[in-house]
């Protein structure tokens, strides 16, 4: 009876250590854009506004064209939980609202934060989201979410 007490206290140990671990290791969501962009930076408040569909180009006036990471990423989730406010369910909601009544279509999706640079780096008036590991001199930050 004994040795299973200590089995249980090291378990509960051990798991709030891992816990304590995750909540740690949450990466700084930097939001991209291309480098040929007369945007340098935007606020959350517009990212949010580019990312839902409610406003079609940047604040230049040159059409803004996002991308999304998969569902099940978890960046995805960081990013719409910092910035965008809303976790994953909540964005599926909406999503599938807007497409019900005519007024948008959710981003288009690619496979990575590598591919999400590849495609930002493409074109004038790209946006995406990824963490540092996947930035490079193609793309400029235009908002940094810790």
């Amino acid at each position: 009876m004994k040795t299973y007490r200590i089995k249980a206290y090291m378990l509960a140990l051990i798991s709030i250590s891992l816990l304590g671990l995750g909540i740690n290791s949450s990466a700084e969501v930097l939001v991209i854009g291309n480098k040929n962009s007369a945007v340098t930076n935007l606020s959350a408040k517009q990212v949010k506004a580019i990312f839902l569909g409610k406003t079609l180009k940047l604040p230049n006036g040159q059409k803004a064209m996002v991308v999304d990471l998969p569902v099940g990423n978890p960046l995805r989730d960081e990013f719409y939980t910092k910035v965008i406010h809303k976790n994953s369910s909540q964005i599926k909601s909406y999503w599938a609202k807007r497409i019900f009544t005519g007024r948008g279509t959710p981003p288009k999706t690619l496979s990575s934060p590598h591919a999400v640079v590849d495609w930002v780096s493409g074109g004038p008036g790209r946006i995406g989201y990824v963490d540092s590991s996947a930035l490079n001199d193609k793309v400029i930050v235009l908002l940094r979410q810790p």
